[in-house]
């Protein structure tokens, strides 16, 4: 855990359309109090989602954390002028009470988490998500930790735990072929950028057999990023660990953005509704066409809610 401190170095900001908001507000407003008092925003992205909370919830306390001292910077350079929120550099899987306790927070009457990944990492963060241009093969959310790469797992990993990786974390077809070729492109010359692993997908991959919509390596570089960041670990212990957190009727919100994660939250809901949770969605929320018309990236949202019962009128 690391408590964020503002850098004096610039930021600079690119416009952001939180995802689902109507639908997100109309959800924790289901809270206990109607109008939540203290209120985690477990993944701060951009801030979008913050700065809706705290103007919608002019009298709540927001706890603000990520991964990504990059991403956090940029959080809270959008919401500067905002007196009430408790920033933190740290996954939300690591989120506990002592955390709580440090800022005076009895327990959580609201709880955002927005699995999905900023499109700042693709554009600027310069760490290899991306096709757009040349960078190195990294894909770490937190490159100060300083574990593995992506370049590390392509340049080391056997076949099988590639196909692996690239099965499971992708589902992508051509996943043996793929792995093959990077083992045999690998014993010339290591992997070093992104457009080193673009090349040899798309190789690998037969033209008619590539997507309309998007580039042919998109889900290796999928899976890579969920490997490196493990990704659906951090998913499944953070739902679990933060719903023991909510106050009796507080709510957990979840948005996912491909069906590894949903399947987590979905799974994870259908647990926790064993021991005194409720299921909010009978099914995901998801975004109407106009919102889709006017922000791309919502299109394959999904949003599920969970609320903690009241052991009082139980």
């Amino acid at each position: 855990m690391k408590n964020y401190k503002k850098e004096s170095n610039q930021v600079i900001l690119s416009p952001h359309i939180p995802v689902l908001p109507k639908e997100v507000l109309q959800l924790l407003s289901l809270s206990n109090t109607k109008t939540p008092t203290w209120i985690l925003d477990a993944t701060a992205g951009e801030g979008g989602h913050s700065k809706l909370l705290l103007e919608s919830f002019p009298e709540s306390q927001l706890i603000l954390t990520d991964r990504d001292e990059v991403m956090l910077g940029r959080a809270m350079k959008n919401l500067e002028g905002y007196k009430r929120v408790f920033p933190f550099q740290m996954n939300f899987s690591d989120v506990d009470r002592s955390l709580l306790e440090s800022v005076g927070c009895p327990g959580l009457d609201a709880i955002l988490i927005d699995l999905g990944v900023s499109l700042f990492h693709f554009l600027h963060s310069g760490r290899g998500f991306t096709f757009k241009q040349e960078e190195p093969l990294d894909m770490r959310l937190e490159p100060q930790v300083g574990n593995q790469t992506a370049a590390d797992v392509v340049n080391y990993s056997s076949i099988l735990h590639l196909k692996k990786v690239f099965w499971d974390y992708g589902e992508e077809r051509w996943a043996l072929k793929i792995a093959n070729n990077i083992v045999q492109t690998r014993q010339k010359k290591k992997f070093e950028t992104n457009l080193d692993l673009a090349k040899v997908v798309e190789t690998s991959i037969p033209r008619k057999f590539w997507p309309k919509e998007s580039h042919p390596a998109t889900k290796v570089f999928q899976a890579l990023r969920i490997e490196v960041n493990e990704e659906l670990m951090h998913a499944e212990k953070g739902i679990r660990q933060l719903a023991t957190l909510l106050n009796p009727e507080g709510v957990m919100a979840c948005i996912s953005f491909h069906s590894l994660e949903d399947r987590i939250v979905k799974w994870v809901f259908r647990d926790l509704q064993m021991d005194d949770y409720t299921i909010l969605t009978k099914k995901p929320i998801i975004p109407d066409t106009d919102e889709i018309r006017s922000n791309r990236a919502s299109r394959s949202a999904k949003l599920r809610g969970l609320q903690r019962e009241n052991p009082i009128i139980k």
